[in-house]
């Protein structure tokens, strides 16, 4: 932000045009305050994905475990194995 501001006054103060270095400077501070308005405004809707989650929680959490047993078994090779087995129980022979 300093290095920024200090090239604008720096030009605007070599020779350019008051109305251009009031350009620069309006430029520059869209560019500082824009993000922070649209932060606000997505804000209300963080808010409600909030809420959604939280009255999602249980379903939440027991879908990452599964999702959590399913990673372990694949990392560790086991799913193969549980699959091979389950397909021998179940006569249907890979």
């Amino acid at each position: 932000m300093g290095p920024t501001l200090a090239a604008i006054l720096a030009l605007s103060a070599a020779g350019a045009s008051p109305l251009e270095g009031a350009l620069l400077l309006a430029v520059y501070a869209l560019g500082l305050g824009i993000p922070f308005v649209l932060f606000a405004l997505g804000f209300a809707r963080a808010l409600a994905m909030t809420a959604f989650l939280r009255r999602h929680a249980q379903g939440l959490a027991l879908a990452s475990g599964a999702v959590l047993v399913f990673g372990v078994l694949l990392a560790t090779g086991q799913l193969v194995r549980l699959t091979t087995d389950l397909a021998r129980f179940t006569g249907l022979a890979l």
